[in-house]
């Protein structure tokens, strides 16, 4: 079997089960795992049939696979009138693919394409990065057995290049993709219609949640942080709210990306991802060259970040050789935090739930509890989506129409879990480095940490560049990141959990507002295998 191959095939029913075996033996020889290749022949094997019972089993395909800068991929070609295989997926495409749980589609000149990635080794990539951060400890303890001058010139030629040029790099692509992706984002729903029914109140409700959950944190960090308080620390002075409200709008669009100002970056993609969503198909082919730019730069960044490992390994060796492990000792407080004020946010939201249909907590813990330690292992919610797509359907009840719309917009938006980690270790960060606050720096800290919680890159070492941008603009010192990367990786674990568990509840809360959800099933205390 060669790496690239490319087959005429007629799809009937014969075809679609070739095609499908030749998945599955693909991409095992590709080394993907078991779990994620089951799912790539099924999500495909799903859309096939369903170009083959529309075209009465006389379509004629190309299939193809391969691999796109060192990941496997699978496509099918087929000529006729357009054709959506993914009916009832009322999501872009190309977001479903980016979660792992549809093939993009397209048609262009006669031809419909199925396209579809390999889903990412996330786990893999967790595992690397701890042994990264081990790897950094044992050579961090050399300190003691080294020669002075031996660290220094480590350090100077080796360690400090080494981390400043992967931020570097970093910082160059970072903001271009979290433009186009809140863009890509908006644009999403395909249609002003579509974001008029279901999109508006789930859009709505998402990110106001995400926004009061960040905020009670904020307040909940005040006693467990000894900060240091600033000039006017006990007000928020009305010229610095003013400031601060009028800051969003930037004076030109270059300045933003130059300067670094994500608030504005973020209010320039909002504005024009929906003006691109109100114009519709009289812009369509703008809205897919977003798309492809969103792809492209997150591409660069899944290349950039393959040397995170690098970046931890070299940044906290120089941490523990100048700071010693007394940085190390202190972060137990952070995470404890962190792990307590993310699962107070999910069981919260666990008893509202479960008050508002007046069925018992530990009822519907049970029913979402396999996902939300799926999250804990993982730190990947992505990874958890077919589990959740079956509990939300077989156990919660929820509408398939909904729950196939719903779930990848609350993947993205649904962050209040991811927020609570940032102001848990900016709050750490800035109390380590007796940074000067007042009231109006929370606020300022608040407001941005639900936003790049929202706009955070959905790639390894996402969080990292996100942490980089918030210390950077509220005045912490760049020689911080490497704890911050330390703690992300740690938190990413806790608030991915918490996060899987939030949007179990919200989708049920949503779905029963708009009148799709079964409550009989919901309140079954019944055993439902979910495969």
């Amino acid at each position: 079997m060669r790496n690239n191959t490319e087959e005429k095939i007629l799809l009937n029913r014969d075809g679609v089960d070739y095609i499908s075996e030749y998945i599955i033996l693909w991409l095992k020889r590709c080394g993907v795992s078991k779990r994620e290749n089951l799912r790539v022949r099924l999500i495909m094997e799903d859309q096939l049939l369903n170009i083959c019972e529309h075209f009465d089993e006389k379509a004629e395909c190309t299939f193809v696979t391969g691999k796109k800068f060192g990941v496997p991929f699978v496509s099918v070609k087929y000529e006729g009138e357009s054709y959506n295989p993914a009916l009832g997926y009322e999501l872009s495409e190309d977001l479903l693919a980016n979660l792992g749980l549809s093939p993009r589609w397209s048609y262009r000149d006669g031809e419909n394409t199925l396209y579809l990635r390999a889903p990412r080794e996330t786990h893999k990539n967790e595992i690397i990065l701890i042994i990264a951060v081990a790897l950094a400890v044992l050579v961090g303890l050399l300190k003691f057995v080294l020669p002075q001058y031996i660290i220094s010139a480590a350090a100077t030629y080796a360690l400090d290049p080494v981390s400043g040029a992967f931020m570097n790099i970093l910082n160059t692509f970072v903001r271009l993709m979290i433009f186009f992706s809140v863009i890509t984002g908006i644009c999403s729903t395909d249609s002003l219609k579509d974001f008029r029914t279901m999109g508006k109140t789930i859009f709505g409700r998402l990110i106001s949640r995400t926004v009061i959950g960040t905020g009670l944190c904020v307040i909940c960090v005040f006693p467990l942080f000894d900060f240091v308080s600033g000039k006017d620390s006990g007000a928020l002075q009305i010229d610095d709210l003013i400031k601060l409200i009028f800051s969003i709008f930037p004076k030109d669009p270059f300045t933003p990306f130059i300067e670094g100002d994500m608030l504005q970056i973020v209010f320039m993609a909002v504005l024009i991802g929906g003006v691109l969503l109100i114009l519709e198909n009289k812009v369509a082919e703008i809205k897919k060259i977003v798309e492809q730019l969103t792809l492209v730069f997150m591409q660069i960044m899944e290349s950039v970040c393959k040397l995170l490992p690098v970046y931890i390994f070299t940044s906290l060796v120089t941490l523990f050789w100048n700071n010693g492990a007394d940085v190390f000792v202190k972060l137990w407080k952070p995470i404890l935090y962190c792990l307590i004020l993310c699962f107070v946010l999910m069981l919260g939201k666990c008893i509202i739930t479960a008050l508002h249909f007046h069925i018992s907590p530990l009822l519907l813990f049970s029913k979402i509890k396999k996902t939300v330690l799926i999250g804990l292992v993982t730190a990947s919610s992505s990874t958890a989506v077919s589990e959740m797509l079956s509990i939300n359907e077989k156990k919660l009840g929820i509408s398939e129409k909904l729950d196939r719309f719903a779930l990848p917009l609350c993947n993205i938006l649904s962050s209040s879990a991811c927020g609570v980690s940032f102001v848990i270790i900016i709050s750490y960060l800035a109390e380590y480095h007796s940074v000067s606050v007042n009231i109006g720096w929370f606020v300022n800290m608040w407001i941005l940490c639900s936003v790049m919680s929202l706009a955070a890159p959905p790639v390894s070492g996402g969080m990292l560049a996100v942490l980089g941008i918030l210390m950077a603009q509220l005045g912490i010192p760049n020689a911080g990141l490497a704890v911050a990367a330390l703690l992300g990786i740690v938190t990413d674990f806790i608030s991915t959990s918490a996060k899987i568990g939030i949007i179990h509840c919200e989708m049920t809360l949503q779905a029963d507002k708009l009148n799709m959800i079964n409550r009989k099933i919901l309140m079954s205390d019944k055993k439902t295998n979910t495969r």
